[in-house]
């Protein structure tokens, strides 16, 4: 009876870390796509997307990243702050919502003069992971939630995240 419990304990650890690196390998997707973003504003490649996005979302981006160069404008922007909600598994995908404060401004390539002040973000969003041949994939993003400072002082946002577990299915 012993050796049944240690293995049931055993068995229960070794869940808990697959568990805990499946969540590491999320975040770590997610924080890519972002931290994506602001290599792709600048340099406009979009080619590091397609390893870890749905090839119709890394058509939206090269879109919207020519639009910005067409008009001969760069974003310059950076990330002062990111938070992951719960993850929540589901049948064949996982969801999870973030906080993230970014500034941004926008840059006119020929003079190199700022067009666009730099303005400071929150977002809450709202990912849609799938597994793909022992990768995630993200297969969704929502925009939930946004709000800009009034006062540059101001740190404090008014969006928070839910604790509970989003309870959705995807096809």
């Amino acid at each position: 009876m012993k050796r049944y419990i240690l293995f049931l304990l055993i068995l229960f650890c070794c869940a808990l870390t697959l568990q805990a690196n499946e969540d590491k390998f999320i975040k770590n997707t997610i924080l890519k796509y972002n931290y994506g973003i602001i290599k792709m504003a600048k340099t406009s490649e979009t080619d590091f997307f397609k390893s870890f996005m749905k090839k119709e979302m890394v058509t939206k981006l090269m879109l919207w990243v020519r639009a910005w160069h067409d008009s001969n404008l760069v974003m310059l922007s950076k990330i002062n702050d990111f938070r992951f909600g719960v993850i929540a598994y589901n049948d064949n995908n996982v969801t999870i919502k973030t906080l993230e404060n970014w500034s941004y401004s926008y840059v006119d390539i020929s003079t190199k003069k700022i067009v666009v002040e730099p303005v400071q973000i929150f977002y809450k969003m709202h990912y849609t992971l799938q597994k793909i041949d022992g990768d995630w994939i993200i297969i969704a993003i929502k925009h939930l939630q946004e709000e800009q400072f009034k006062n540059p002082n101001n740190k404090k946002n008014s969006i928070k995240l839910e604790k509970d577990k989003p309870k959705e299915k995807l096809n």
